[in-house]
C-alpha cells in the first residue's frame, strides 16, 4: 500500500484538499466458492513436477553421493548407449577422478538412469499435499467464472477459514480504478456467491501520504483508528445489511477504552480497525456485492483518515458508540429512538468533514458522492435494504434525469 505517483485532484482545482495527498486503497472480497482441497484432491498436483527431484536437478544434489562404483556405472552406461567408444572407456576407467566423466554424465543425462532408479523422492515429503506449493491456479472455480477477466486487479485469491475463496484487490491509487475492479470482480463471480447471509464480508485497506510535508496515516493512525471507531456505529447503520451481525466476531469493538491502543494492533483480536505495518485494515464492512455502496463506504473511510487535527473519540463518548455498534453489528436490531438521536448528530459532524474530500471524489466518479452518502442516510441499509445506485447522482444531467424520473419514491423517514 505503499504511494503512487502524485495524482491531481479537484476537476482542476490547485486548491483542492487533496492537491498534495497521494493514496491506495484496495479491498478483500469474501465468497462462498470452495474451491479444491487436498481433502477433496484425489491426485496431488505438486507431483507432476515433484520440488525434490527439481531442487536435485537444478543443484545437482546427486554429485554429493557420487562414488567410484557411481562413475563405473557412469562409463558403462555411457558405453552401452553409444556415447563413447570402448577405447575411451578403458581410459577412464583406469582414472575414475578425470573431470571428462562427469561432463559426460551431464551431457547425456547418465545421472538420472544411475541415481534416480534408487532414489525415494516420496520419503517423508513435505511437499505433497501442501496448499503452498499446488500449482492449480484456478482451486477448482466453476467454469462460468473467467478469472482472467479479474488477473489485472486482483494478486491472489486463496481459501479463508471464515467464509470460502478469498479475492483481495491491487492496492489503487485511484478511487475510480478502485471501483471499476469491485464492479468487475463482483460481476465476474456473480452476486450469488458474495451474501452477508452467508458470513461473506469485504475489508477496506488504506495508507497515504502527504508530498508536502512527508508526513504518512503512520504518523496519525492512533487518531485516525479512534475516529473511524468513533464513526463505526453510524457507518454500519447506514452502509451495513440487517445480517451484520453474522460478521461480528469477525470485527470486534475494543471492551474499554483504555484497551483500544492494544486492541487495535493484534491480529488476533479481530478488531473492527485494525493498525498493520503499511496500511490500516478495517474491518466492518459488509458484502460487496454492491459496487457502489462498498466504493461509497471507502471515499467516506478515505476522507474520516485525512482528518488528522483532531480526535473525536473520548471515554464519555466510546461507551455510547460501543454500546450503538454492539446493538447493530452483535444483537442486529435497530437503535431506538435516542440512539438514532445521536446518529443524526453525528452524521451532521460527519458530513461536515468529509464533505470536501467527497466533491473532489465526485469529479473522478462523475458522480455526486455527497448527494449519494445524504441519501445512504436518509435510506439506511441496515432498515432499509435499498441498493445504492450511483446513475440517481450522476453529475451528467442526461443520465440523472432519466434515472430519477423512473425512481421518484415517498420520502423515508428512517430515522424518525
Amino acid at each position: 500500500m505503499e504511494g503512487a505517483k502524485c495524482k491531481k485532484f479537484g476537476n482542476g482545482n490547485k486548491n483542492g484538499k487533496l492537491k498534495y495527498i497521494e493514496y491506495k486503497i484496495g479491498t478483500e472480497i469474501e465468497t462462498t466458492l470452495r474451491g479444491l482441497t487436498c481433502e477433496n484432491c484425489d491426485y496431488c498436483a505438486v507431483c507432476d513436477n515433484c520440488p525434490v527431484c527439481e531442487d536435485c536437478r537444478n543443484f545437482r544434489y546427486y554429485c554429493d553421493n557420487c562414488y567410484e562404483e557411481d562413475r563405473e556405472r557412469i562409463i558403462q552406461e555411457a558405453l552401452e548407449h553409444g556415447y563413447i567408444t570402448e577405447e575411451k572407456a578403458k581410459e577412464l576407467i583406469k582414472d575414475l577422478v578425470n573431470d571428462e566423466i562427469c561432463e559426460i554424465c551431464q551431457r547425456y543425462s547418465i545421472w538420472q538412469d544411475v541415481f534416480c532408479r534408487n532414489c525415494d523422492p516420496c520419503y517423508d515429503c513435505d511437499y505433497v499435499r501442501n496448499p503452498e506449493y499446488c500449482p492449480l491456479d484456478n482451486y477448482g472455480l466453476p467454469e462460468n467464472i473467467d478469472i482472467s477477466k479479474i488477473d489485472k486487479y486482483i494478486d491472489r485469491f486463496y481459501e479463508d477459514g471464515s467464509c470460502g475463496l478469498e479475492f483481495p484487490t491491487k492496492a489503487f491509487d485511484s478511487i475510480l480504478e478502485y471501483y471499476k475492479a469491485i464492479k468487475t470482480i463482483v460481476s465476474t463471480i456473480g452476486t450469488e456467491y458474495i451474501k452477508t447471509t452467508d458470513e461473506c464480508g469485504g475489508h477496506i485497506n488504506l495508507s497515504w501520504r502527504n508530498i508536502k510535508n512527508g508526513k504518512t496515516h503512520k504518523d496519525y493512525e492512533f487518531i485516525i483508528a479512534k475516529n473511524i471507531i468513533f464513526f463505526s456505529d453510524l457507518l454500519s447503520y447506514m452502509f451495513n445489511s440487517k445480517y451484520t451481525y453474522k460478521r461480528y466476531y469477525w470485527s470486534k469493538m475494543p471492551t474499554e477504552y483504555d484497551e483500544i491502543s492494544d486492541f487495535i494492533i493484534d491480529k488476533a483480536n479481530y478488531p473492527l480497525v485494525l493498525l498493520k505495518s503499511n496500511r490500516i485494515e478495517i474491518r466492518f464492512p459488509d458484502a460487496v456485492n454492491s459496487p457502489n455502496n462498498h466504493t461509497l463506504l471507502t471515499a467516506v473511510l478515505l476522507a474520516i483518515s485525512f482528518n488528522v487535527n483532531q480526535c473525536y473519540l473520548n471515554k464519555k463518548n466510546f461507551e455510547i458508540t460501543q454500546d450503538i455498534y454492539d446493538t447493530i453489528r452483535y444483537l442486529g436490531e435497530k437503535p431506538n429512538n435516542e440512539k438514532l438521536s445521536i446518529l443524526k448528530d453525528k452524521y451532521v459532524l460527519l458530513r461536515r468533514i468529509v464533505k470536501p474530500y467527497l466533491k473532489e471524489f465526485s469529479y473522478e466518479l462523475n458522480v455526486d458522492l455527497v448527494k449519494a452518502l445524504d441519501w445512504r442516510f436518509r435510506n439506511p441499509r441496515f432498515t432499509t435494504m435499498k441498493r445504492l445506485n450511483f446513475k440517481m447522482f450522476s453529475m451528467d444531467k442526461r443520465i440523472k434525469l432519466n434515472t430519477i424520473a423512473t425512481t421518484i419514491q415517498k420520502p423515508l423517514m428512517a430515522f424518525c
